[in-house]
């Protein structure tokens, strides 16, 4: 009887090819390729003396923005309170033991080793269902402008540091004076049409420029550009609260002042899996964790 069943399903799945092979000749499907998971490696080697003198000649700081002691990320995944900061916090200080690490929250966040900045919200419209995100957002904002730190670099709770490539950053930010995230909408317009918290974009640029991601942003102490391209950012969150791509645009609209865009290596994203030469990834999102399986 068994070896019965194990025929009938062979030969369904022989039929079954035999029709696919047909509605790919006569042009009712196409043929799609499966390519094999791409094995990964990612850069883990020591600083070099060099570098390692450098960043011991500097201040380095690392700050996250956690409102809410509930909360769930736009890419589904809940949090506790025990590793909020995980597993952003926990592969940062593998590579930067010594960098100084702070919150800045609505609630008694307390995590060793990071110094909590409890502060409330100035943000308009407190009754508004995206209120959290929006605070978070205005906070990441002038937590860099607030920071005295040479370096500082804001960033999302579910960002997992997977390279040592990730001294770079702070060159590149050093070079550039401040930088922020690619965003794989790309266009503002799109960005708008499919994103939560939007608005119309009623400037000239009728939403022809690029939209921005927000982790990780970071900013050089004394860059007076992206000071001012910070602060403009916060007071229009307060003012004029939406999502923090359009309250970016809108200030880089204003000011006529816009950040380096990092390549999307320095923040993987839902459909970014497998890119290569990545950096940091954004485990927040189901995909991404699953495809690199959580493991460094």
């Amino acid at each position: 009887m068994c070896k019965y069943i194990i025929f009938y399903i062979r030969e369904r799945i022989k039929m079954q090819k035999l029709k696919n092979a047909l509605a790919v000749l006569l042009g009712k499907a196409i043929a799609t390729k499966i390519l094999p998971k791409k094995e990964i490696h990612f850069k883990n080697e020591e600083f070099t003396t060099e570098e390692t003198e450098w960043l011991n000649s500097i201040s380095v700081e690392f700050l996250f923005a956690e409102f809410g002691e509930e909360r769930t990320n736009g890419g589904g995944t809940s949090f506790d309170t025990e590793n909020r900061l995980n597993p952003s916090l926990k592969t940062l200080r593998q590579y930067f033991p010594n960098a100084k690490y702070t919150v800045y929250s609505d609630f008694d966040l307390n995590v060793d080793g990071v110094e909590l900045i409890k502060v409330t919200s100035p943000v308009i419209d407190k009754e508004h269902s995206r209120y959290g995100y929006r605070t978070a957002d205005y906070y990441k904002f002038m937590a860099l402008v607030n920071s005295t730190s040479d370096f500082k670099c804001i960033l999302d709770n579910d960002m997992q540091v997977v390279s040592s490539d990730i001294i770079t950053l702070i060159k590149l930010t050093h070079k550039f004076g401040f930088c922020v995230p690619y965003n794989n909408r790309q266009l503002l317009r799109q960005d708008m049409m499919i994103s939560k918290d939007t608005q119309h974009i009623d400037d000239e640029s009728k939403g022809l420029g690029h939209s921005y991601n927000q982790s990780p942003m970071t900013l050089w102490k004394n860059d007076e550009r992206g000071k001012l391209f910070y602060t403009t950012c916060a007071e229009t969150m307060q003012k004029d609260p939406s999502r923090a791509s359009l309250v970016m645009w809108k200030a880089a609209w204003k000011t006529g002042i816009y950040p380096y865009i990092l390549p999307k290596q320095w923040c993987v994203c839902e459909s970014d899996e497998g890119i290569g030469e990545e950096v940091i990834l954004h485990v927040g999102h189901t995909s991404v964790k699953e495809y690199y399986n959580d493991n460094r």
